[in-house]
């Protein structure tokens, strides 16, 4: 009995040692003194010849494609992808180095992710990413598992392959690529400053409409019948909804003659500046989501002088600039319907009831320590 348990404790201890060993293989560098420079050479003089990017892996699956200076969604309504992002990605792949080789046998691939899995199966950690100049394939790129290591900032490490290519390697650059399709759309519908807004006005289906309006000073709303007894339910609340269009950004987007807000509610916001551009949101309540479309227009009867504080910003605009400017916004706003946040949401569809209450019912808000909130 004894021989035996001895037997098969060596047995384990020589699987076990046999494991390590095939691990240290393929995780070691072969021959770590060789420089091997860029993973694509030739890439940086090949990017302007780039025009869609494909991604596959077992997140997704999605085209980027580009039409002049503007990248695009393929598979989501064809638009508009975040050119930063792309351009970014783009120099990124093309600065990555490679640092040492790694394994060429395709059992082994998995270990290092990257096995180039295909969309929807289950495991692998590949991301496929292919930079092609109409059909034909520019540069292909397996990308793997980051390697942990002690860096804290600055590039990182990655097991890598070249599709096409069975060797795979360990590189270094700032690969962190998303291979998800709703991270690369251009986030951003709206940026209409805050200083800009001299009045908002809010109304519901029934008619009941709310009004807040700058008081005469940067950052300072209030409303028609602003008194002693009758307050903002808390004070941050004129300036969290005059500043709703700056830096508006979606959830998710849909073209509008896809799209049906069936029986809910519509509740339409006007967003009126000093210099006369009038932004008007058409927002709904829809399965637990909000929903809005927006559009522009010029009323030369609401232009009036800013603030002085605010004149000092240089933030209005002539009454030309702004008619190009709306007809910019329409072009680009007119086609689709945005699911925006909560916050936001909630700021475009508020009744009066909801915006204003008795002084003793506000409420109390903390100090702002960000830096960011009124002044």
């Amino acid at each position: 009995m004894t021989k035996k348990l001895n037997s098969l404790t060596i047995l384990f201890i020589l699987t076990a040692l046999m494991v390590v060993l095939m691990l240290v293989t393929i995780y070691r560098a072969e021959d770590s003194q060789d420089s091997y420079g860029l993973l694509f050479p030739d890439l940086f003089e090949q990017l302007g010849d780039v025009d869609n990017v494909h991604f596959t892996s077992a997140e997704d699956e999605f085209t980027l494609y580009r039409e002049g200076e503007d990248w695009f969604i393929r598979e989501h309504y064809n638009y508009p992808a975040n050119f930063d992002e792309v351009k970014r990605t783009l120099i990124d792949i093309a600065e990555a180095e490679l640092l040492e080789r790694k394994t060429d046998n395709p059992d082994e691939f998995p270990l290092l992710g990257v096995e180039g899995a295909a969309p929807d199966t289950e495991g692998g950690e590949s991301v496929k990413i292919s930079m092609k100049n109409g059909d034909e394939q520019v540069a292909g790129l397996i990308l793997g598992e980051q390697r942990e290591v002690t860096m804290q900032a600055g590039p990182r490490q990655f097991y890598v392959r070249r599709d096409g290519e069975q060797q795979s390697w360990l590189a270094e650059g700032y690969l962190q690529i998303n291979p998800v399709m709703l991270n690369w759309i251009q986030g951003e519908i709206i940026n209409l400053a805050r200083e800009r807004i001299a009045r908002v006005e809010i109304s519901q289906p029934n008619g009941d409409t709310a009004v807040i309006e700058n008081i005469g000073k940067k950052d300072q709303f209030g409303t028609p019948e602003a008194g002693e007894k009758t307050v903002f339910k808390y004070p941050q609340l004129g300036y969290d909804i005059a500043g709703s269009l700056h830096q508006m950004r979606m959830e998710d987007v849909k073209p509008v003659d896809e799209f049906s807000r069936g029986d809910a509610d519509v509740v339409t916001a006007t967003f009126i500046t000093f210099d006369g551009l009038e932004v008007t949101t058409k927002t709904s309540f829809i399965d637990g989501f909000y929903y809005t479309t927006l559009s522009a227009d010029f009323n030369a009867k609401a232009i009036e002088p800013a603030p002085s504080d605010i004149q000092e910003l240089d933030v209005t605009k002539k009454a030309d600039a702004v008619r190009e400017e709306v007809a910019k916004l329409n072009k680009k706003l007119s086609p689709w319907v945005y699911r925006v946040s909560g916050f936001v949401g909630t700021n475009l569809m508020r009744a009066k009831a909801d915006i204003v209450t008795e002084r003793n019912n506000a409420i109390p808000m903390p100090p702002d320590m960000t830096g960011f909130g009124p002044r």
